[in-house]
């Protein structure tokens, strides 16, 4: 091979590289959103032994749960649009046509949730999984984002920390496992990447919540920050 031959080859491939270098290099921050986490914790399951059974000679225990039961609610906000494309006119009581050009903001569906609040109810020294707890979606026409997410702080009261809750992001089946927020008040103000994609995606967002024993009951809460980039 020659000389000149090798260094076209060099200068090919340096410019085939040119595109992702350029692209990275001016991926900013675009959009925010937050998706506030309450967790409502009971006391732990109280275990009551009985005596001895006579007859058997066994020991029976009985699980008594302290509290309430464990369910999963939800609260949505709910939007209303009043479309009105026609004024009456007074006194002659007829119709008057009116016409006009509305330009959408761009940034005002690039990043949303559909689910503003989430609450979870579990038992101290329990863990519950929320099952496609609430969606993030990215709308836009870009055919390359960032899409990352953290706990702004731990959750309100230093026993529970933001760590013991994992969530699991999937754009159509659930994955495997799942994976701790990281919190960017404790991670080196780090956000954690959910994915790098490009155009429209919705991922459902499946919440694992695991109470430490010695949380005491009361109600806890966190934001989970979903940041867009590009």
């Amino acid at each position: 091979m020659t000389i000149v031959m090798r260094r076209m080859l060099i200068a090919f491939a340096i410019l085939a590289l040119l595109p992702v270098a350029v692209q990275a290099l001016f991926v900013q921050q675009r959009d925010q959103i937050g998706v506030t986490i309450v967790v409502n914790v009971a006391p732990p399951l109280a275990v009551n032994l009985h005596a001895p059974n006579a007859a058997s000679g066994g020991i029976f225990g009985t699980l008594a749960l302290a509290g309430a039961a464990d369910k999963t609610s939800f609260h949505a906000e709910s939007l209303h649009f009043d479309r009105t494309s026609m004024l009456v006119a007074q006194g002659s009581q007829r119709a008057v046509k009116v016409e006009a050009e509305v330009s959408p903001n761009p940034l005002a569906t690039l990043l949303y949730s559909d689910q503003s609040l989430v609450t979870v109810n579990v038992a101290a020294g329990q863990s519950i999984t929320v099952p496609c707890a609430y969606h993030v979606t990215v709308d836009t026409t870009q055919t390359y984002w960032q899409l990352k997410d953290g706990l702004g702080t731990d959750f309100y009261g230093s026993t529970f920390p933001g760590g013991d809750v994992g969530r699991d992001n999937y754009l159509a089946t659930p994955h495997p496992t799942s994976s701790p927020f990281a919190v960017y008040a404790d991670d080196s103000s780090m956000w954690t990447l959910v994915d790098t994609n490009g155009l429209k995606k919705t991922y459902c967002v499946s919440l694992v919540v695991s109470v430490p024993i010695s949380v005491p009951a009361g109600t806890y809460s966190s934001n989970a920050i979903y940041t867009v980039y590009y």
